[in-house]
């Protein structure tokens, strides 16, 4: 079990400043052996956009990471894993990790309350974190943070919460012990699920035929749309396998000899989706326009999937880090 510190993240000022601003938490990763940002960012955010994380804690996004180094994820999908144990039940897991004592740090925390024993005033409206989304509590006489607490904090709401995320059967509530669970952030829930909802339709995942020398897109099942390419010019250059696009880059360096990117000399071309092939951060292998467009169609680099410039623009606009890539012959 990784176990990380909740924390929630605070927003100062006004009442009024503050309702525009995105509620979330904010927690405390300590980088374990073998970690990087493209698999932490993988873990807790379900996704390969790891430049965020680098950004946020000052890191290069693409050296090493150090064993033992502790790094802030803010608002992460996922706040943690847990591996459950013999006895362990739904509720139990709901209860250690959403507790009334954290709803009331939430309430504090989301409306700029700093001491516990501040006295609400009546009328003032408080941002109530809720995992079904936001809502807004206008305080009366009487009103305080453990009533509200009270008030606002089910926990068989975050139970089904929990169990959502984890595909349980919200009537059995029946959990296996070695089972893994990722627990949610459930402020958080209600804008991804909008947000994945919304996205679902144009899920993308790419194809490459490196026998055919052809690139497919794919919504679903379905061919999208079909590109020319140049694979590895000798069997075994191009990696084979199920992989993910790591990074993307415009306009990028052919750092082998210091060519910039934007010259026509450059052979990356404009763009650059660098695959998650290990151990390579993603700057190894990927798919990249050309300055040699003839070679298109043939068995000509030395390991990467070229495109023409018009072509992995599209894709490189088409689709976002974390997209499926799988290359085979």
């Amino acid at each position: 079990m990784i176990m990380i510190m909740m924390v929630v993240v605070s927003y100062p000022g006004s009442l009024g400043a503050a309702a525009d601003k995105t509620p979330g938490m904010t927690v405390s990763y300590t980088i374990q052996p073998g970690d990087t940002l493209f698999g932490i960012s993988k873990k807790y955010y379900l996704t390969g956009r790891f430049e965020q994380v680098a950004k946020a804690n000052g890191l290069n996004p693409q050296a090493g990471l150090k064993a033992g180094t502790v790094i802030k994820l803010k608002n992460p999908l996922v706040l943690d894993y847990y591996e459950v144990r013999q006895g362990d039940t739904l509720f139990a897991i709901t209860k250690h990790y959403f507790n009334r004592g954290n709803y009331m740090d939430a309430l504090m925390t989301y409306n700029g309350i700093s001491d516990p024993d501040t006295p609400l005033k009546i009328g003032m409206t408080l941002r109530v974190p809720l995992p079904s989304g936001e809502g807004r509590h206008h305080v009366v006489k009487g009103d305080t943070l453990y009533s509200l607490s009270v008030r606002y904090f089910k926990p068989q709401d975050y139970q089904k919460a929990l169990a959502q995320t984890n595909g349980i059967n919200t009537a059995s509530g029946r959990i296996q012990a070695g089972q893994e669970l990722q627990i949610p952030n459930p402020y958080y829930m209600a804008r991804s699920e909008s947000t994945a909802s919304a996205a679902a339709p144009a899920k993308l995942s790419i194809d490459i035929d490196i026998t055919r020398n052809k690139l497919y897109v794919k919504a679903g099942g379905a061919i999208k749309k079909t590109f020319d390419i140049a694979s590895g010019r000798k069997a075994g250059l191009t990696p084979t396998g199920s992989f993910e696009i790591m990074t993307k880059i415009e306009n990028p360096w052919y750092s082998a000899k210091g060519i910039p990117g934007g010259d026509p000399k450059n052979p990356l071309g404009s763009r650059w989706l660098g695959l998650s092939v290990p151990n390579t951060q993603g700057t190894k292998y990927g798919i990249h326009g050309t300055n040699a467009p003839a070679s298109i169609g043939t068995n000509a680099s030395a390991g990467c999937i070229r495109m023409l410039n018009e072509d992995v623009e599209w894709l490189y606009d088409a689709v976002p880090n974390g997209t499926k890539v799988r290359i085979h012959t």
